[in-house]
């Protein structure tokens, strides 16, 4: 009970966005947003109503699944005495930008950004390696991923029930931005997982892309999920047996 009343607390006074990260966030989504309705702004010819639109649709596909995302690593690292901070990758956001112009937006680029993490010294008293490690900053990563293919998965059931070409892009949109951010590529989450344990980026990486690839490809639920899981598992024992064990 106690560490549920210190989570709360934590929360309380900590999750809160600074300034910065607000203008960060508010960049990302919108350049990111730009990106994906960039083909949408009208058929055949320029149409100023119908691009608004699309794009408007599009801040919000990106806001909520960037706050989806990030609050799930807010919230683990909160859990384990660190506080996260988005961190704006000006360089991946122009990038994505130039590429829509280029491609005429049939090629999304979607690295946005990664994060900072801050030790949060009295809440880190009395565990395993104190201070800011990298397994723990690893852990942290993994978590906006999770979060993501989570997201994918309610979103892919409620589309089941009530088919709208809104949800099919809100999952597209999510299938393509975990799999960006799981390239080990600073500073995006990839390279964090990466740095923190190779055997669990072996595991991760291949597991998330596989559940994502599944996912798109419209198999159920639940055999995405598990082929995902075992491929994952294949893959790890295949990357220890035949690289890993011999780096020791």
């Amino acid at each position: 009970m106690a560490e549920v009343v210190d989570f709360i607390d934590k929360v309380k006074r900590y999750y809160k966005f600074k300034p910065s990260e607000l203008k960060g966030f508010v960049i990302s989504i919108l350049a990111m947003a730009f990106v994906i309705s960039f083909s949408e702004w009208g058929v055949g010819e320029f149409d100023l109503v119908e691009g608004l639109r699309n794009f408007f649709i599009a801040v919000i596909i990106v806001g909520i699944s960037l706050f989806i995302h990030h609050s799930a690593q807010r919230l683990w690292s909160l859990a384990t005495g660190y506080r996260v901070e988005y961190k704006m990758w000006t360089f991946g956001l122009v990038l994505g930008v130039i590429l829509a112009f280029i491609t005429n937006g049939r090629f999304w680029l979607l690295v946005p950004g990664g994060f900072i993490i801050h030790h949060l010294a009295g809440h880190r008293l009395g565990w395993f390696r104190y201070d800011i490690n990298y397994w723990a900053l690893g852990l942290i990563a993994l978590a906006g991923s999770l979060a993501t293919i989570t997201f994918i998965i309610l979103l892919k059931i409620l589309n089941v029930f009530a088919f709208s070409s809104i949800l099919q892009k809100f999952i597209i949109f999510n299938i393509i931005y975990t799999v960006y951010c799981m390239l080990p590529i600073p500073p995006l989450d990839g390279s964090k997982i990466f740095y923190g344990s190779r055997m669990l980026y072996a595991f991760s990486l291949p597991g998330i892309i596989i559940a994502a690839i599944l996912l798109y490809a419209n198999l159920p639920v639940l055999w995405a999920v598990l082929g995902a899981f075992l491929i994952g598992v294949v893959l790890w024992l295949l990357y220890y047996i035949f690289l890993e064990r011999h780096l020791w």
